[in-house]
């Protein structure tokens, strides 16, 4: 006696994508070069990352570029760097004499260290 198909339920409708299993990856495993390093301590790590500019220091030149074309740019000198928990301010005197607290943005200013510009001659 043949066996009668159960009817499949009207809400769900399967595909064959839908039936196949899902393959799964393995986790990559760790490579070694094939030396061993029991006894070695791992080199020192630095302070920042690399590509990070390292913070003006008192008497560095710092250089602000215009935000507008056709602009001079403005040049400091640092009389005070400020660490903050987030970013460094810099107290900057301006050649007109006037003094400032800024904090610039990411690739807005550079620095000239102080052993590398060339002081006028009194």
């Amino acid at each position: 006696m043949p066996q009668k198909k159960k009817p499949k339920p009207a809400g769900k409708k399967t595909t064959a994508a839908a039936t196949k299993p899902v393959a799964t990856r393995k986790p990559a495993g760790k490579k070694t070069a094939g030396k061993k390093t029991a006894g070695k301590k791992p080199a020192a790590k630095k302070a920042t990352a690399p590509g990070t500019p390292m913070p003006a220091r008192k008497g560095d030149l710092i250089v602000i570029d215009s935000s507008k074309v056709g602009s001079p740019a403005r040049e400091g000198e640092v009389l005070e760097v400020i660490q903050g928990a987030i970013s460094v301010s810099y107290r900057v005197q301006w050649p007109d004499g006037h003094q400032s607290l800024i904090a610039p943005g990411l690739g807005s200013a550079r620095v000239v260290p102080a052993s590398a510009r060339q002081r006028p001659a009194l």
